[in-house]
């Protein structure tokens, strides 16, 4: 599987390996990628503007009120027939379908850690640097915490806005700080796919925090 989006200020996507089933308004579907705030699904049949898209993890059913965004014409097509690729944008949660999509994102997200845990050992650093949080932690009330890597040193601080910095991630604060210390490291040895990965990690926390997507 892999990370799609660039925009430090929006959720990154998971792209599915195998795809999920689903349906949208009744429409069979299929999710190639998808993340907190919205997914991309493969289909023949046309969408409508407003819809619940529905599928399964597990046994979790889930359920998000979503918007068609942006349709394409598919460039794998299957027997012959016409597919279309579109975007959906998540306007809200049925019950608890939020949590089991979080819950979801992190169970892939996890074995994906496990995965490239195999990496060589000569790639792990030897002398990991460690976190200064004494300077640069500012603003008490400030719900997330940012670590950025900056000339091989790490710095945190507390920020009100969660966006994730261009070397580097934003949790919520309530996160553990062992576990955010092993997260450098990781983040350090990893190359841009395993980066990814840790900054979705981190948006898991982002978006439990700011009930991202929101519950009806």
């Amino acid at each position: 599987m892999r990370l799609v989006g660039e925009e430090r200020r929006e959720f990154q996507r998971l792209r599915l390996d195998p795809p999920v089933t689903g349906t949208v308004g009744g429409l069979e579907i299929t999710i190639l990628e998808i993340g907190v705030l919205g997914a991309r699904i493969c289909h023949t049949d046309p969408l409508p503007a407003y819809g619940e898209l529905r599928f399964s993890s597990g046994t979790d059913e889930i359920a998000m009120k979503c918007e068609a965004v942006r349709t394409l014409p598919s460039p794998v097509t299957k027997y012959g027939e016409p597919e279309f690729e579109t975007g959906v944008r998540f306007l809200a949660a049925v019950e608890d379908s939020g949590d089991k999509l979080r819950d979801m994102l992190g169970r892939l997200v996890q074995h994906e850690f496990e995965v490239r845990r195999q990496m060589p050992a000569n790639s792990i650093p030897h002398n990991p640097s460690s976190v200064d949080g004494d300077r640069t932690v500012r603003g008490s009330d400030a719900a997330f915490l940012c670590y950025r890597l900056e000339n091989g040193k790490w710095s945190k601080r507390r920020v009100f806005l969660p966006e994730q910095p261009t070397t580097g991630f934003t949790v919520a604060r309530a996160e553990d700080s062992t576990e955010m210390q092993r997260l450098c490291t990781v983040y350090e040895a990893s190359d841009e796919e395993g980066r990814r990965l840790i900054r979705l990690f981190a948006e898991l926390s982002v978006s439990d925090a700011l009930e991202i997507p929101p519950r009806l």
